[in-house]
């Protein structure tokens, strides 16, 4: 629901746009690293319209007001939207949905304008296209927001320090960039993605919910490095040794002028995907080199040994946590104590902070009961919450940062006695994403061709589902990394061996219940035959799945189901409370 202060921002705003004699403006989801996981001080969408979602675009004029948005947001931005706005049920990335609604109530040549700050250099371009298509001109511009959001939240400025395992020394990162520099010709390779930055550096903040970053611009050239961020927020210590390694912290205004001067010396590398307008401009076009992905992303997808290696740690700590979450749970509803969705949250949230290394949620905690977790990224509040009540399922869908791994899982819980439908539908769940895990591919094979092994499972009855299957996962730093994904929709790039990625399938029903059963798991080399090189995945996540909440028969695949759970047991016996045991060997017991 909107408030009182989210109509006076909007007011401001579009007072704002009458001044500088704009018709109208998107409103982004995004910063200037354009993060998934959007700091509080760029919230701009939310603070304009009460939405919270965390995709979608505002679309504003000053008499109408419409949100861009996917599935999975439809009912939240029916309760959150101000009065009046229109929901067009597109995603935010449907840039000609978005032309097409503003040329329907403009006049030719009216200028649709969008923060320079918030959108990529790529989809400024995209957008000029599908504008211009319309007869409308759209322009990224400088926003003034200090008279629009006059309570804005100030920067986060948190520590800045290594971490604490690496891996892979920073040296070691500098030279394979400056390799991939000698290569394209450049001068010098820009990073604005915090993602990017924080890889190559080997440093971590705190700067970004969910995601252990810090705010900062890397320009990388054959001789030194410029980190651009407050060096306040470093220690003396770490001042100095990156120093001695050539890399320079300098204040953020002066990379503007620094990117300027090294222009004139030869051509600057980026991905235009992943910097926004206002810092290119100060390049200049002609002085751009474009690489998509940026020389960073392949080595950021494909972990090390030793990095699985702590990712597997990371799990470990995560499926204690769980088990001792899950344990308390079940004693607590046997109990027939009140329990909500936030309770549910809060509760593992407090077993996760007991574990050693633990920093943050990987992102917030989706605990949806019965008719909620047909929404796949429903999020219980404090004041809104549904109570667990016997006869339907909890979907929940977290995860977790540590200072070895980030970890992501979803797992099935029945409340009471729920149908069998419900229950066939956790069955259904399951075998897709053992499906999808017990697969063998060739070399080459991209994760849209890989994404068919899931939905087959689904597809034999006639059941599909709207998000993609999995997504990448990053060592310490973003739960959602690109560039690899298993969807329909995944780019043509290959899975490798190293990648970290979820498996996820899922059904809805909207109105009754949702069921979505995940796990972690990275590419490995499987074998090489007379027919090619071919690689398989391995599990990463350490959860057992409740075999409880599973109709009968389970059918196809339970020896798989069996020796996944087993594989669990033995890891945990011996780590967990004689509470969580007693949960342990019953809910992984053997079908």
């Amino acid at each position: 629901m909107t408030t009182r202060q989210d109509e006076a921002r909007l007011a401001a705003f579009r007072a704002f746009l009458a001044r500088k004699g704009f018709s109208g403006a998107l409103v982004l989801t995004s910063d200037p690293h354009l993060c998934e996981y959007v700091p509080e001080r760029w919230q701009l969408r939310a603070a304009l319209s009460g939405f919270k979602g965390s995709a979608g675009t505002l679309l504003v004029l000053p008499n109408e007001l419409a949100l861009a948005t996917d599935s999975r947001y439809w009912e939240q931005a029916q309760r959150e939207l101000p009065s009046g706005a229109e929901l067009i049920r597109r995603p935010a990335s449907d840039l000609a949905a978005c032309a097409n609604w503003f040329s329907e109530r403009l006049p030719a040549g009216s200028v649709v304008a969008v923060d320079e700050k918030t959108i990529s250099y790529e989809d400024a371009l995209l957008c000029e296209e599908a504008f211009a298509a319309c007869g409308l001109k759209f322009l990224p511009t400088a926003f003034d927001w200090s008279g629009i959001w006059p309570e804005r939240p100030k920067p986060v400025s948190s520590a800045i320090a290594e971490m604490r395992r690496p891996c892979v020394e920073r040296g070691e990162k500098m030279r394979a960039v400056r390799e991939k520099l000698a290569e394209s010709g450049s001068i010098g390779l820009l990073l604005e993605s915090l993602d990017d930055v924080a890889l190559v550096t080997n440093l971590r903040g705190a700067d970004v919910p969910n995601n252990p970053v810090f705010e900062a611009e890397l320009l990388v050239t054959q001789s030194r490095a410029m980190l651009y961020a407050d060096a306040g927020r470093f220690s003396d210590a770490l001042l100095e040794k990156l120093q001695r390694e050539a890399i320079d912290v300098r204040p953020s205004a002066e990379l503007e002028r620094d990117l300027a001067k090294l222009a004139e010396q030869g051509r600057i590398l980026v991905d235009p995907s992943t910097v926004t307008v206002d810092l290119l401009e100060a390049i200049g076009e002609e002085r751009l080199s474009f690489t998509k992905p940026n020389p960073v992303a392949a080595r950021k997808a494909e972990k090390t040994s030793e990095e699985l290696e702590a990712i597997a740690e990371a799990h470990l700590l995560d499926a204690i946590a769980l088990t001792e979450f899950y344990a308390e749970l079940d004693e607590r509803l046997s109990k027939g104590e009140r329990l909500t969705e936030w309770n549910a949250a809060e509760c593992l949230h407090a077993h996760r902070a007991r574990m050693p290394g633990f920093l943050d949620e990987s992102f917030p905690t989706i605990a949806a009961y019965g008719p909620n977790a047909a929404m796949p990224h429903y999020q219980p509040f404090a004041g809104r919450s549904s109570v667990l009540k016997p006869g339907n399922l909890l979907l929940i869908d977290s995860g977790a940062q540590y200072d070895c791994g980030t970890t992501d899982v979803t797992r099935m819980s029945a409340v009471g006695m729920p149908s069998e439908a419900m229950r066939r539908d956790v069955v259904l769940a399951t075998r897709a994403m053992l499906r999808l895990l017990h697969l063998k591919f060739p070399v080459g094979t991209t994760g849209a061709q890989v994404d068919v092994a899931a939905r087959m499972e689904l597809w034999r009855e006639g059941i599909d589902f709207g998000h993609g299957t999995g997504h990448g996962v990053g060592y310490v730093l973003n739960v959602h990394e690109g560039p690899v994904t298993i969807s329909p929709r995944a780019t043509r790039f290959a899975m490798a061996p190293g990648n970290v990625v979820s498996n996820e399938p899922g059904i809805y029903r909207p109105g009754e219940w949702g069921v979505r059963v995940e796990n972690l798991m990275f590419v490995r080399k499987a074998e090489s035959t007379a027919f090619g090189e071919f690689l398989a995945f391995e599990p990463l996540t350490l959860c057992p799945i409740d075999v409880r909440v599973l109709g009968r028969p389970f059918g196809e695949l339970v020896e798989q189901l069996n020796a996944f759970n087993r594989r669990c047991v033995e890891a945990l016996r011996n780590r967990v409370s004689p509470r969580a045991l007693a949960w342990l060997e019953k809910a992984a017991a053997p079908l």
